[in-house]
């Protein structure tokens, strides 16, 4: 494939030309029951198929149809191979069908993608590069079969990554140039286009958080299942924790994917051994799963949630879910009591999300050197979000009966997670005072309606304090340039027998971990450090350079822990990298590990507001008149109260009092 090749990069017809010359030469070479016939036909398939492209001679076009067909005889169902040879036959009928719009062609077209994506003994990723292109042909066509392709597509990027070894590997699927951490707003915007509003909350709830979502299903509560069937629910709970084990596994540094150029040698070996262990424990788990769905009652068995439970995320307050597409843009608001309400966003929001995203990271570029054109640029990304996309959520939640003053949750995709809607604005002027969304709402953060859902499930009781209080635990590491953490710490533990303090030389990786196992609650005054390459390794700074990464978090199962306050810098900050619909920031690890709210930053944190914030917060948590509510789930309120606090005081510049986000119940 030399000359074919060489043609690609440079474009001359010659070395297209050459290559027909002698594929057709290699065919001649391979009679009829050469193991390489059916190769041959496909490259000189590909070869015509590729010159007609060029010079629009149709008989090419009808010889490369035919060879095609030859070569697809030649791989039955059942070949390793099938997927590949059906795409590219689909991939010439589609060009005839292009050229000629023949019924026919755009059946047969079709039909060849959708048979490629349903080969189960093809490669699994190959799968879902036919499904996503038979997901795009069709819709652009007004085809009958594109939400079907759309749910193979969702399903197909799911089994991608149970296959996959690790949490880096699943990592790097993800961040890859090929459109697939799109593929669920793609899908949605389908959906709502049609009128599907649920079935778009589903897409969506499917196909992003992917790699939590992965490890969540691990770690699924056996209690019903075991009540029903003890034996069955230990061989799923012994397989799961082994996959878990390996997903989360630091065997490779760094991680690489097994690849002719990345991997060879005792490296590919490995990865080779991960893969093959991957491949059977999975398979192993998923005999497991088909018996447990065969119990009654047990049917849905971690099946994709349908939308009458997915609603169960509203049952305190709306989720809004904020979507986003090539196609068009959406607010969804779900709702407890009723069906989903969609709100188309103006075309141009598509484009402009991009650009509030750049904006945003250039003013806070700016934080420390231009503080007035940082304040600025914050404000102007405020306003934005208000006038594009805020206004009409608050207009439809007054429309719909939602009353001021109670909470709501924000469910942004991909890049939009990283913009503070929480503080749009400013929604009104009197009186020279400017409110915001936050005067109006108390706003929390979801990565994924699932996640809320777990953040309120039921726990058994839990061991805490002697006076009932929970059992908190305070991580500080005070130095010369976050001098007010001293105070914080201080102010928290100040005439609170139920608060543990590890300072400076205390706070080490095993200390703080060891730690977490005893206390429901725990605070963070540190450095929050970013590691953009690999967001795993994002970390809380510890004692001499000790560090406690986002790995460490995730591999930490704490059934026990309620709740999480990361005062330190970007512990609620999206990363720039591919796979941003992730959403792998230190809050979020927290939150899949057991704490069921977590407040956190979206980016630098003044130090000098740590002590304010801190008194002002915990007196709201620990005030005797709320007992009666669970005190986890006075934090959204306990922060909302102090930010409120913040914003009056002299010198406060917007992004210190934007900063300070809650996520969960």
């Amino acid at each position: 494939m030399t000359l074919f090749n060489q043609f690609k990069e440079t474009g001359r017809m010659e070395d297209l030309e050459e290559s027909i010359v002698l594929h057709r030469d290699a065919l001649e070479l391979c009679p009829p029951g050469h193991p390489l016939r059916s190769s041959s036909f496909i490259n000189l398939g590909i070869g015509l198929l590729t010159r007609f492209e060029q010079t629009g001679r149709m008989e090419d076009l009808e010889e490369s149809i035919a060879l095609l067909r030859d070569a697809l005889e030649l791989r039955p169902p059942g070949h390793p191979h099938r997927s590949s040879s059906l795409h590219n036959l689909a991939i010439a009928v589609q060009t005839r069908f292009e050229k000629s719009s023949r019924p026919e062609d755009l059946e047969e077209s079709l039909r060849k993608y959708e048979e490629s994506a349903d080969h189960v003994f093809s490669n699994t990723l190959t799968r879902l590069l036919m499904a996503a292109r038979w997901a795009a042909f069709a819709r652009s066509q007004r085809h009958a079969s594109t939400l079907k392709a759309y749910r193979l597509a969702l399903s197909l990027l799911e089994s991608s990554l149970v296959i996959s070894p690790t949490v880096q590997m699943q990592h790097k699927i993800l961040s890859g140039k090929n459109g697939y951490p799109m593929l669920a707003s793609v899908a949605a915007s389908y959906a709502i286009e049609i009128g599907e509003v649920a079935q778009a909350v589903e897409m969506l709830e499917q196909g992003r958080a992917l790699i939590w979502s992965q490890l969540r299903g691990l770690r699924t509560p056996m209690d019903r299942l075991a009540g029903v069937d003890k034996d069955l629910a230990d061989r799923f709970l012994a397989t799961s924790r082994e996959l878990e084990s390996l997903a989360i596994s630091s065997e490779l540094k760094p991680i690489t994917l097994p690849t002719q150029d990345s991997a060879t040698g005792a490296s590919q070996k490995l990865v080779d051994e991960m893969y093959s262990r991957k491949r059977r424990l999975a398979s192993h788990l998923e005999a497991i799963v088909a018996e447990i769905r065969a119990l009654s009652g047990f049917e849905d068995f971690l099946r994709a949630r349908r939308f009458s439970v997915l609603q169960e995320a509203a049952v305190e307050g709306p989720v809004i879910i904020i979507s986003h597409s090539e196609y068009r843009s959406d607010a969804l608001i779900v709702l407890y009591d009723r069906p989903p309400v969609s709100i188309e966003l103006d075309s141009t929001f598509g484009k402009d999300c991009g650009l509030l995203f750049v904006n945003l990271k250039l003013a806070l570029f700016r934080v420390q050197t231009e503080p007035n054109a940082c304040d600025a640029g914050i404000r102007d990304v405020l306003r934005s979000l208000w006038d594009q996309v805020v206004s009409r959520v608050v207009d439809k939640l007054d429309e719909l009966g939602v009353e001021k003053h109670t909470r709501i949750w924000w469910c942004p995709v991909r890049f939009l997670s990283a913009l503070p809607f929480h503080a749009a604005g400013p929604i009104r002027v009197e009186d020279g005072r400017m409110d915001f969304l936050l005067d109006d709402y108390i706003s929390s953060y979801t990565p994924t309606l699932t996640a809320l859902i777990n953040a309120r499930e039921f726990k058994p009781e839990i061991r805490r304090h002697d006076n009932g209080r929970p059992r908190l635990l305070v991580v500080a590491l005070p130095d010369e340039s976050l001098p007010s953490v001293e105070e914080e710490y201080r102010a928290i533990q100040k005439d609170r027998d139920f608060v543990e303090c590890l300072v400076g030389e205390q706070a080490t990786r095993e200390v703080v971990i060891d730690n977490f196992r005893d206390h429901q609650w725990v605070h963070f005054a540190c450095h929050g450090k970013l590691n953009p390459e690999e967001p795993f390794l994002h970390a809380f700074r510890l004692h001499d350079k000790d560090r406690l990464t986002l790995l460490d978090i995730i591999q930490s199962n704490l059934p026990n822990a309620e709740f999480a306050f990361l005062s330190a810098c970007h512990s609620a900050e999206q990363g720039l990298d591919g796979a941003i619909g992730e959403v792998l920031h230190l809050s979020a690890a927290m939150q899949f590990s057991g704490f069921r709210s977590v407040i956190g930053t979206m980016w630098v944190m003044a130090d000098i507001d740590g002590p304010f914030v801190a008194k002002r917060f915990y007196r709201h948590m620990f005030a005797e008149e709320e007992s009666s509510e669970l005190g986890f789930k006075r934090s959204a309120r306990a922060l909302h109260g102090t930010i409120q606090r913040l914003r009056k005081r002299p010198g406060i510049t917007v992004e210190r009092w934007v900063n300070l986000i809650h996520i969960g119940a």
